[in-house]
């Protein structure tokens, strides 16, 4: 017998909430499924079989339900699952997802265990979307905020250049015409104008300094090239031979776990001239300098790993500054505290970044990940 209407204002007959529920879900794109935890079976809606391009006669199954994650996040998947199947604790996450096409994208999931009259659990059950527009969206804003602070990173230190020392070297100069005007004697003449020659040295120094930080982000807009590990240190070792020689340095090369990457070819060289050199630099005064270098993947990730056996560096002291412009931390007469400026900035143009291990009297070890 039908229902009559309600004449209550406001208040309408109610509709099947099925009818609710399906509309939703095609409205929001939407994807849901259960699992019945006794008699171990998964259901899937309509929108589920889109949003993985399954197959419409695809009969989902416990079993294979980890395959519908990409490879990295099923083992996070599982321990969702299985926390929320056996201790009842819902969850809300972001997680990569891989279609039946083999096409993977982030989805936003959410689960909730099922209870029956007695309050007992008797299955699963969730509902996840396709927000892989908004993540990519989210990197590449996360890629701009980096990329940003990395330039302002460079702006702050080409400016400490121009400001504190091009502006000292300038009033040496000054002075030291001022001084000359003073003078009269020919060798008082001649040790000042030694003195402006060192001046001039100097300065010149401190305009290659900046030209390089005003070139790394030129270079980064270069073409990539495949540059093999192999032949970068070969060339590298060949210009410090004498070095090397000198410090009875041993260097130690792994390149097996990945020969080559996609680079910038002269960054690939300037990375690994600054990293060798401050190696066998700054060697420990009771041991010859002995230096690894290694190359390898993980999770998609390709890495350089330089580690020496020298004088080591205190992080818990100087750890904010390693990568500063003019940080020194040992007391070589020949330290400008440059290169690893300028190597972190290298490497962070590219999209890369570098780390630090070190201990004081046991060695150091740079980590970069391209």
């Amino acid at each position: 017998m039908k229902k009559e209407a309600s004449n209550t204002p406001g208040k309408a007959e109610p509709i099947d909430k099925f009818f609710y529920l399906k509309e939703t879900a095609e409205l929001t794109k939407t994807g849901s499924w259960y699992i019945d935890t006794q008699k171990f079976e998964a259901f899937w809606n309509n929108i589920t079989y889109e949003i993985l391009e399954a197959p419409l006669d695809f009969i989902p199954a416990v079993e294979s339900g980890l395959s519908h994650y990409a490879e990295e996040h099923r083992d996070y998947a599982a321990k969702l699952f299985f926390d929320c199947y056996k201790k009842g604790k819902e969850f809300d996450v972001e997680i990569k997802m891989v279609t039946f096409k083999g096409t993977e994208f982030w989805a936003r999931a959410i689960g909730k265990p099922v209870l029956n009259g007695d309050n007992e659990q008797i299955g699963v059950q969730g509902v996840f979307q396709n927000i892989d527009d908004v993540k990519q969206k989210e990197f590449a804003l996360q890629n701009s905020v980096e990329t940003i602070t990395s330039q302002n990173s460079r702006l702050l230190n080409f400016a400490y250049i121009v400001s504190h020392n091009l502006r000292s070297q300038t009033s040496n100069l000054q002075l030291i015409t001022h001084l000359l005007d003073s003078l009269n004697t020919v060798e008082e003449k001649m040790e000042m104008l030694s003195n402006i020659k060192g001046v001039s040295d100097s300065l010149n120094k401190t305009i290659e300094h900046l030209n390089e930080v005003a070139t790394i982000q030129t270079n980064s807009k270069q073409e990539k090239r495949v540059v093999r590990f192999e032949d970068t240190y070969l060339l590298v070792v060949t210009s410090i031979q004498q070095i090397i020689a000198n410090q009875k340095a041993e260097i130690i090369t792994d390149f097996s776990g990945l020969d080559s990457i996609n680079y910038v070819p002269a960054y690939m060289e300037s990375i690994m001239l600054n990293l060798l050199t401050n190696a066998v630099k700054y060697k420990h005064p009771d041991r010859k300098p002995e230096v690894h270098i290694k190359t390898f993947t993980q999770n998609e990730q390709s890495f350089m790993v330089v580690k020496d056996n020298g004088m080591g560096i205190d992080l818990s002291r100087y750890g904010d500054q390693i990568f500063g412009m003019y940080k020194t931390f040992h007391y070589n007469d020949d330290a400008e505290g440059v290169g690893l400026f300028i190597t972190k900035n290298q490497i962070e143009s590219l999209g890369g970044s570098i780390a630090v291990d070190s201990t004081v009297d046991e060695g150091t070890t740079f980590t970069i990940i391209f």
